[in-house]
């Protein structure tokens, strides 16, 4: 068992970041983001990066105000349900959250994560969603598609066979977190799946995490995660349910709405 004490506490407003040790990030550098939504496809793609790749604890996200009080046990340690992994490379930072953000701290917490990659130096932020379809168990071959804060976030996507989201919603922490990257011409690439509602999506995960591979160059062998897609069903079904609450709060169902056109 290892229990570390951190080094570095960095504060946004009422929400910390706890560092267990100096990190200098190699370039390009990417902050993936796992945060629990539609199919949980970011949160199961980002813990099966992160345990996979032997990726290393090296943070947590925690706010007294914002975050329920929840201690996440493994292996006889104590985490926050939002922790930061760091590949062997130093490059990728993994956000792992094992809880869904509540509808008060989306913002909040949101805006910390922009504002902790522009500290950090993070070249691009990457996020990984799941895009609701209700016709998901027709789907077999499922489509891609990604969404950009910037040119610059464009470009490393756009010579892979992936659609851009060109009209639609997008809602929850991922919607702010787009939003205040474009305001802040901040680096940020949303990469969406065809998922389930409000159902694990391991098929959903694993297309987006080979996505990620040719974007970062990070080798994921997604094998296992298929093979075990009924296990990972049963095992994340309380956190789809406690994500199914907040997603209903957050009316994420206006995903599968179209916005007013203006002609």
């Amino acid at each position: 068992m290892s229990l570390k004490t951190f080094v570095n506490k960095v504060s946004f407003g009422e929400v910390d970041y706890y560092e267990y040790e100096d990190v200098s990030l190699g370039h390009p550098s990417y902050l993936v983001l796992g945060l629990p939504d539609a199919g949980l496809v970011g949160a199961l793609a980002t813990k099966y990066l992160a345990t996979t790749t032997s990726m290393k604890l090296i943070g947590e996200i925690d706010s007294p105000r914002y975050l329920q009080p929840i201690t996440v046990v493994h292996k006889s340690i104590p985490r926050s349900p939002l922790q930061l992994y760091i590949n062997s490379d130093k490059n990728i930072l993994a956000l792992v959250s094992e809880a869904p953000l509540s509808i008060s701290a989306v913002y909040p917490i949101s805006k910390s994560i922009v504002e902790y990659a522009s500290r950090k130096g993070i070249d691009y932020i990457i996020s990984l969603s799941g895009i609701a379809v209700p016709n998901r168990l027709e789907i077999k071959k499922l489509t891609s598609y990604w969404l950009a804060s910037t040119d610059k976030a464009a470009e490393i996507i756009k010579d892979l066979d992936i659609k851009s989201f060109d009209e639609g919603f997008i809602v929850g922490p991922y919607a702010v977190i787009l939003k205040e990257s474009k305001r802040r011409n901040i680096n940020n690439l949303m990469i969406l799946i065809e998922s389930f509602y409000d159902f694990p999506d391991p098929e959903a995960a694993a297309e987006a995490l080979q996505i990620l591979s040719k974007i970062t160059g990070i080798s994921v062998d997604v094998s296992k995660l298929l093979e075990e897609a009924e296990l990972v069903k049963i095992q994340t079904r309380e956190l789809m349910k406690q994500t199914r609450k907040a997603l209903s709060e957050m009316k994420k169902k206006y995903e599968m709405q179209m916005p007013l056109m203006y002609t």
